[in-house]
């Protein structure tokens, strides 16, 4: 068997940067075939967000992340800030308050939620050890974490944000060692009131009345979800063409954000949209295996939710668009426009590829805590791996 020191890449996997290479370059060329006939802001203004998240990638890739162990807490008091900041002086648009605009740059706080939670849950977890199993000590103070930054993003609402968060914070449970019958019970009583609340909101309500009906008669399904599955039917196996799709000239809502996998169906066919695919799975294999070949607890946690974050949000945005689901609004990774999602997305390829790198040397941990004595209550520095996070 190669040791691991033989097998730990300098400067991180190759292969995972390549991947992440194909799709921003995939990305931006769809982008431009989705708003070309519009002009060409949207894709010059996305060239420049691409940039700055490819600076942001090469930071996390080269800071220390067993830092983040340590800023776990400030990091999420803050974002559970901002969240709270949203709610009371957001934008409203469309009714839902999810952005706000400092020195003129519109943040979403869900959107940075996502990260800063993996950051966060990964944290706690790799100090739990085999406390994990015990229910007061396990599940409980989980729940609560997890409840209180879903409930934040849903009163916006955003309930997609929201059910990316709890299904991302449940797998890193799940990997961590938690006990798959208490997983269980979670996703029974928390489906049960993510369905309720669900159920509370006007548009929400209208969504699934929609998909229960279509589950009957297909041509039932919301007027975007059948216009994104036009899109894919129009593309047949080829594709009409890049840069010859029609129903995104008005007739597919929003080609640039939510519906940019139908664009892709259309003009690059079936072959295009597998293509697209594949690169996401291989991308999660690359995620998952850096996360599984981790000895440090915390960053094998750590790739693993960055990679879930990930792939959750292209699996629902596909599935949405196949009308597979009810239809919800939800970005395409390295895709859809827009900074906050681009941002993020590639902040997190930094940290995994920060975390393939191994553990950095240096006493990193002593020069922290003369700074955050106050946290070591928190962030204990005993570990104990369990579970899969374990092996």
């Amino acid at each position: 068997m190669v040791s691991k020191a033989k097998t730990k890449p300098v400067h991180g996997d190759s292969l995972l940067l390549v991947t992440v290479a194909a799709l921003l370059s995939l990305g931006l060329l769809m982008l431009y075939s989705a708003t070309f006939y519009v002009g060409v802001d949207f894709w010059h203004q996305q060239l420049k967000w691409v940039a700055l998240g490819l600076l942001v990638m090469a930071v996390t890739a080269y800071f220390p992340y067993t830092i983040l162990q340590k800023l776990a807490v400030p990091i999420i008091l803050g974002t559970i800030a901002l969240l709270v900041v949203v709610l009371l002086f957001g934008n409203t648009i469309l009714g839902a308050q999810r952005s706000f605009e400092i020195l003129g740059i519109s943040i979403q706080p869900g959107v940075l939620a996502r990260l800063a939670a993996v950051i966060y849950i990964a944290a706690w977890l790799a100090t739990k050890g085999e406390q994990l199993h015990q229910m007061r000590y396990g599940l409980l103070p989980f729940a609560v974490i997890l409840g209180v930054l879903c409930g934040l993003v849903a009163l916006q609402p955003d309930l997609s944000i929201a059910m990316l968060l709890a299904a991302t914070g449940m797998l890193m449970f799940f990997f961590a060692g938690g006990d798959p019958i208490q997983i269980f019970l979670s996703l029974l009583i928390g489906g049960g009131v993510f369905g309720m609340l669900a159920w509370q909101l006007t548009h929400a309500r209208e969504r699934l009345i929609d998909y229960m009906a279509a589950l009957k008669d297909p041509s039932q399904l919301s007027y975007h979800a059948l216009r994104s599955v036009m899109a894919i039917g129009e593309g047949g196996v080829g594709g009409l063409g890049i840069g010859s799709g029609r129903l995104k000239t008005g007739y597919l809502p929003v080609p640039h954000t939510d519906s940019i996998f139908a664009v892709i169906g259309e003009e690059a066919g079936l072959l295009g949209a597998l293509l697209v695919l594949g690169l996401f799975v291989y991308f999660a294999y690359r995620g998952y295996r850096i996360a599984l070949e981790t000895s440090d607890p915390f960053g094998a946690l750590l790739a693993f939710g960055v990679t879930t974050m990930i792939i959750l949000g292209a699996l629902l945005n596909v599935m949405v668009m196949t009308g597979l689901v009810p239809f919800t609004g939800t970005a395409l990774p390295f895709f859809s426009y827009g900074g906050s999602e681009m941002l993020v997305t590639l902040a997190g390829v930094g940290l995994l590829v920060g975390v393939s790198r191994g553990r950095p040397k240096g006493d990193w941990n002593a020069i922290l805590d003369r700074g955050w004595r106050n946290w070591r209550a928190r962030l204990s520095r005993g570990v104990r791996r369990t579970g899969f996070a374990g092996h």
